[in-house]
This record gives C-alpha cells, sequence and structure tokens, in this order.
C-alpha cells in the first residue's frame, strides 16, 4: 500500500489501522493533537490517507486536507455518521471509501466481524483497502451513505439511547447495581453487560452520533410513542391489551425470533461461566 497517512493515529481506531497497515509493510506517517506533523503534512507525504479522528472533528479535517489532496491519493474516512460528509467527500478529487466497521478497535483483528463500506469513488486503490479488511476476516457490506445512516439510527441511535436512558434511570432510582447482579436473572445479566459496555466509552462519541445522524429523531420520536401506548396498558391494568401489542411484536418478528432465542440461550450459558 506504500506509504499510509493517518490522521488520529493515537486514537482506537488510529492505532488499529497503523497495525493492520504495519503488517502489510505499509510505511506509516502520522498526526494526532501535537504532534509533529500537520495533517496537510502527513497528506502530502502519503498516497493512502485514512481519517481516524472524532467525529465532531471530521469535517473540519476533511476542509483542512482538501487544497493538498490530489487524484493520486485515497482517502478514507472510518465516520460512524455518513450522510452529513457527503457533500465534501464528493468534491475531493481523489478516490475515496467510507468505512464504518461495526466493532470497536478493542476486539482484536476483526475476524468475524462486519464493515460497512460506502463507495464515494472507486478505483483500484480503494479495491486495495477493501481487500485488506477482507483479508482479516472482515465482512464488507456494501451501503449508499442514506441507507447506513438510516440502519445506524436504530442499529446504534436506539440501542445507544436506550442502555443510556436505562442507566440514567437506575441512577435516579439510587438502584444498587451491583447488589443486584447478585439476584439477576440470565436476561438481565446480559442486558446490564450490554449497559455497562457502552457506559465504558467515551460519552462524546455516544452525543455526536445521536446529534449528527438526522435519522435519529424520528427514531426516538417513536420510541417515545411505543413507551407511551406499553405505559398506557400498564397505568389502565390492562393485561389483555398489553398481551396484544406483544403479539402484534412477535408477529412481526416471527422468523428474527427462533434466530435471536439460539444466540441468546449461547451467550447465557457463555455468561454462566464468567466468574461473578
Amino acid at each position: 500500500m506504500e506509504t499510509v497517512g493517518i490522521l488520529g493515529a493515537r486514537g482506537g481506531f488510529g492505532a488499529w489501522i497503523k497495525e493492520l497497515c504495519v503488517a502489510n509493510a505499509a510505511t506509516i506517517v502520522e498526526s494526532d493533537l501535537n504532534s509533529e506533523l500537520s495533517n496537510r503534512e502527513v497528506v502530502t507525504q502519503a498516497r493512502f490517507v485514512f481519517v481516524c479522528v472524532p467525529l465532531g472533528a471530521t469535517r473540519d479535517v476533511l476542509i483542512e486536507i482538501e487544497p493538498v489532496l490530489t487524484a493520486e491519493h485515497t482517502l478514507v474516512d472510518l465516520t460512524s455518521v455518513k450522510t452529513p460528509f457527503v457533500d465534501i467527500l464528493h468534491r475531493l478529487p481523489c478516490e475515496v471509501l467510507s468505512l464504518h466497521p461495526m466493532f470497536a478497535p478493542t476486539v482484536g483483528s476483526g475476524q468475524g466481524q462486519s464493515c460497512v463500506s460506502c463507495v464515494i469513488r472507486s478505483g483500484h486503490r480503494s479495491h486495495l483497502v477493501t481487500a485488506l479488511f477482507s483479508a482479516r476476516g472482515i465482512r464488507m457490506i456494501p451501503m449508499e451513505p442514506d441507507q447506513h445512516d438510516r440502519m445506524m439510527a436504530v442499529v446504534q441511535g436506539l440501542t445507544h439511547f436506550q442502555a443510556i436512558t436505562a442507566a440514567h434511570c437506575m441512577m435516579e432510582l439510587g438502584f444498587d447495581v451491583q447488589s443486584s447482579v447478585d439476584v439477576s436473572s440470565p436476561v438481565y445479566r446480559l442486558r446490564l453487560a450490554m449497559i455497562g459496555r457502552i457506559l465504558a466509552h467515551d460519552p462524546r462519541l455516544y452525543a455526536e452520533i445521536q446529534i449528527s445522524n438526522p435519522y435519529i429523531p424520528q427514531v426516538l420520536r417513536q420510541l417515545a410513542n411505543s413507551a407511551e401506548l406499553l405505559q398506557e396498558q400498564v397505568r389502565q391494568r390492562n393485561v389483555d391489551g398489553f398481551v396484544a401489542e406483544c403479539d402484534k411484536i412477535k408477529s412481526a418478528f416471527r422468523e428474527f425470533s427462533a434466530q435471536a432465542l439460539c444466540e441468546s440461550e449461547r451467550s447465557i450459558a457463555a455468561l454462566a461461566h464468567v466468574k461473578r
């Protein structure tokens, strides 16, 4: 891959990309806050440029390096939201590949994980990047930027929001989470583990995803509507009404439910072996 420039090299995915490229004999030039080289200097020395900066800094960085990008470059961004950057990515003179790894950089090689691939301007060098990920056993999922953001509004936006809301509710109730583990059901332990995992990461990332993805507000409005509908059944002590809504959901999720049951059983079995 010749010379690879990594903007945001000290971050989680910056370091992950660096390890990936070094393993494939690439020469690395890098920048980050207070680094020796500026972003523009890295771009002028590199042929492949990976933008691994925080979501909130991405547009400013793209504007900063735009004047020094040429047709000989290949730019790859790793943003978790796509549509806000489509305009500037399309006007860049080089091959552009917008990736979204659907895993944290702490998972290791990424083998068996998925990565969304939004091709803005394809060419031979962008295919090399895709092949590099595929060689690691990462499943590359082609998707248009708008389709990506609509999907991620639920996959990320709804998931993160529900977890953070549940944790906030427990905090406000003064609930002793640690003590609850001793009397937890397997499903509760799984849910609690996912909440804790989200809370362990940078809250700014979650805030930026919630605010940057244009489709998340619509999802959250529906979440509020769905919650209100089910709460009304509880307030009215309407068992049949609550069951009726659940039956509708079961019917809509029928094909997925069997798969989810098998997957959750495996997760519960694995969790049972984790020392408390």
